[in-house]
Formats: C-alpha cells, structure tokens, sequence
C-alpha cells in the first residue's frame, strides 16, 4: 500500500486489515488498536516494540505516559482526536518519544504513530563543527599529498608519511562518529525519563502525595547527573584522541596527594558498609605528575571498585616504588570479570556483564580515560581478575 493514501477516512473505516498490512511493511511504523479500556486488540511490529508485547500475547509492559490513555476517552468522535507528541514507557528505564495520530471510533480507539527523529543534542552542533573541520584537513591532506607528488616525485617516504596520517584521520573520523551516534544513543533514555517525569510533576502536581513527588525528584536527579557524566566523560576522550591534552605536571608528594584525592570515595564506601585500606612502604614519595588527572585516576578505579563490590568488603590501595618508578594498586573483593571481557576494559564505551551491586549506571568511558592519562604520564595500566573473587588495577608511572 501507497504510504501517502493512508487518509484518516480508510484509517477508521477498516483498521483491523490495516494493522494486519503495515505490520509487514516499514517498521518505524507502530499501529496499536485498542478498546476503551485501554485493551490492546491488535498491533504492528514496531507498536508491540514500544509496548514491549508480542502480537501473540498483546499484554503490554509499557503505556502511554503523556499524555495519558484517558485523554482519548473524553472525546467522541469518528475522526482525529489527537495529534502531537506522545510518550511511551514504564516511568523507570524506558521512554519513547513518537509523533502520534490518535483516533476514535465507537469503543475502539486506533494509535497511529512514528518515532520521532528531530530531537538533536546541542552537543552534536560542537561535534559537527569538529566534524567540519576534520573533513576540511583531509581534503588539505590530499591537496598537499598531491603537490608534494608533483614536485617531489623521488621522495616517496614523505609520501608514504602522508597516506598514513590520511589514513588515521579517516580511521578518527569514523570512530568520532562513532561515538556521538552512542553518545547520542545513551542520553536519549535518560532525558526523555527526566522529561516524563518533570511532565507528570507539572501537570498532576496537585494530585501527588510529597513522597510520590520526591520520589519523582529523585529519578529526575539520577537521570541528568548520568547524561552530565556521560558528556563530561564523552569531552574528556573526544580532546584526548583530538590531542588537546594540557599536561600541568610538577613535583608533589605522591601518598599525602592519594590520601587527601580519595575522601568522598572513602565516603561512598561506607555508606555501602565498605572500607578503604591504604597500605605503602614509604611514607613519602616525591614524584611529577599532574595532580588533577590523577585524581581524576584514582577516583575512577575506586569508583569501579566501590561500584562492583558487595556490601561489607574491602578495597585495598597499595602504593610502592622502585628506583624508576611509582605503582599503584587497587584490589577489591567483588565479583570479578570474566576472562573474555577483560582485553575491552579499556576501549571507549566498553562495559562487562557485570552489574553494579547497588544498580549505579556506568558511562563505559571512565577507564578509557584512566588509561590515556596515564600513557600520557609514560606510565602503563593493567589488571587481573577472577570471576568470583576480585580484580587488581593497578597503573605505574616514572617518578
């Protein structure tokens, strides 16, 4: 069928052939029908992805968040009754945003609807810019490529230098989009949570007890500070790989720095019963080293540790130094990862099967991070786990 003969007049007059049609066509389409009690009689494909239901049992987990199944009962008509923006969810971990047609006829009311793709980020404006500006150094690459070609023909190591940087600018270019389409791919639950449920505190915020609306609150809250970790995080890699990575390094006292950078993770210890156990063999160790960034390190694998450990363990940080050089290690008692799983700890956007113990989210950026900064401190970072007994981090740097 023609997409474009779809009138609201044969959309009424025989939905139930209908749904049976587009539900073998494209799948951005979802076409629910239901009866006034909010009943799902039939669905698309895509209609029973959105509810999370199968054409079989059609017993929907999700519903209409905003607006409400109700809206649609107050208006009798054989035509439209609704036409905009609606919501889909389960006002936990899921929310769908779909350009909707909603129409009633008798005791049965039809849902028509597609995903809305026009939500942009105002981050992806910056990465676009950067996107622009790769695009533009690669056709100057090739210019000059070509230039050098004509004038100097007999130097091909020049050259060969040249097709490789091209290479790499073409291989950063497909990671940079790579990112930005996970970036944008996470942060789309996340808001459009916090956006449902800033709706419902709107508009029934006189129907809500203050527990129900702190309750709210808190999801609102949870929601934006992971979006605002991931961008922090997403920054933090995206001027790395683009080197724009300012180094402040100068000769501190490396235990008392650790000591003092881990006050707030030793909080979060204990508030899940754990404890933070600083061991060394010496009580003063000069080294250079940017204080910030390594911070940003240490609170990163305490972080995971704190994270992915039980209630009522230990985490261990052990400092030690040799002639050369400085190491730090961080063991926990927690769940260990699996063998297979270990070698992509620290690529961007990575995460294990191993869930957090407290359900805390986790961006998948924090030791890609850990690991560029210390590389850029000539250091080195590894691990070692056992599934059911615990991991060691542990990083070194000259000091």
């Amino acid at each position: 069928m023609d997409q474009s003969r779809l009138s609201e007049n044969n959309l009424i007059s025989g939905w139930g052939d209908l749904i049976c049609e587009l539900s073998q066509q494209r799948q951005s389409i979802a076409i629910g029908l239901f009866d006034i009690n909010g009943h799902l009689l039939d669905a698309s494909l895509a209609m029973c992805y959105f509810l999370d239901t199968n054409r079989t049992e059609l017993k929907p987990k999700n519903k209409f968040i905003n607006p409400g199944f109700s809206a649609f009962l107050n208006k009798r008509s054989d035509k439209m009754v609704f036409e905009g923006l609606m919501t889909i969810g389960n006002y936990t971990d899921v929310s769908y945003v779909l350009q909707a047609k909603v129409f009633r006829k008798n005791d049965q009311i039809l849902v028509y609807a597609e995903a809305d793709v026009f939500h942009l980020f105002e981050q992806n404006k910056q990465m676009s810019t950067l996107n622009q500006e790769v695009n533009n150094l690669q056709r100057q690459l090739i210019k000059e490529k070509r230039n050098l070609q004509l004038a100097l023909d007999g130097i091909s190591i020049k050259t060969l230098e040249l097709e490789a940087l091209n290479s790499k600018l073409s291989e950063l270019n497909i990671e940079k989009n790579n990112y930005i389409a996970m970036v944008a791919h996470d942060l789309r639950n996340p808001i459009g949570i916090a956006e449902s449920f800033s709706e419902i505190l709107i508009d029934e915020k006189d129907n809500l007890s203050e527990e129900t609306q702190l309750e709210y609150l808190t999801h609102i809250k949870t929601n934006c500070s992971f979006s605002l970790n991931l961008i922090r995080d997403f920054l933090d890699v995206s001027k790395i790989e683009a080197g724009i990575f300012d180094m402040n390094v100068s000769e501190l006292e490396y235990v008392s720095f650790v000591k003092s950078s881990i006050v707030f993770e030793e909080i979060l210890a204990k508030s899940k019963s754990q404890e933070i156990i600083i061991t060394t063999g010496s009580s003063s160790i000069l080294a250079r080293f940017d204080k910030n960034k390594m911070q940003q390190v240490l609170i990163n694998l305490l972080s995971n540790a704190i994270k992915y450990s039980l209630p009522g363990t230990k985490i261990v940080l052990d400092i030690t130094e040799t002639e050369t050089e400085i190491q730090t290690k961080i063991t926990d008692q927690g769940q260990g990862i699996p063998e297979e799983e270990i070698s992509k700890l620290f690529n961007p956007f990575q995460t294990t099967s191993v869930k957090a113990t407290a359900n805390e989210k986790s961006t998948g950026l924090g030791l890609a991070i850990v690991k560029k900064i210390i590389e850029a401190h000539h250091g080195c970072v590894k691990v070692e786990s056992e599934v059911g007994k615990g991991s060691s981090f542990y990083f070194a740097f000259p000091k």
